[in-house]
């Protein structure tokens, strides 16, 4: 895959992920603490397939397009504040 499909593809993901990050608070605000906690287990394992299964990928051949280690993983049960950076 040449650089520029990676990057474009990086964006797309991320941006996905920014928006599914900010969904959680007006969804919190809408929802029991029960419902709430199901979207959320929800968000996390979406990001992480993301992660795992694109941009990992991307990232083997292209490592500075992985995310900042700041961005801990979603999957350790909760889900980190995540920046577009690419």
């Amino acid at each position: 895959m040449d650089r520029k499909l990676a990057e474009q593809i990086a964006a797309l993901v991320n941006a996905h992920i920014d928006q599914l990050i900010s969904s959680l608070e007006p969804v919190e605000a809408q929802v029991t603490p029960e419902e709430f906690a199901a979207y959320k287990r929800g968000v996390a394992r979406v990001i992480n397939n993301y992660d795992v299964g694109i941009i990992e990928l991307l990232a083997r051949e292209y490592p500075d397009l992985a995310p900042a280690e700041d961005d801990a993983d979603p999957a350790a049960g909760s889900v980190p504040p995540r920046s577009s950076q690419n």
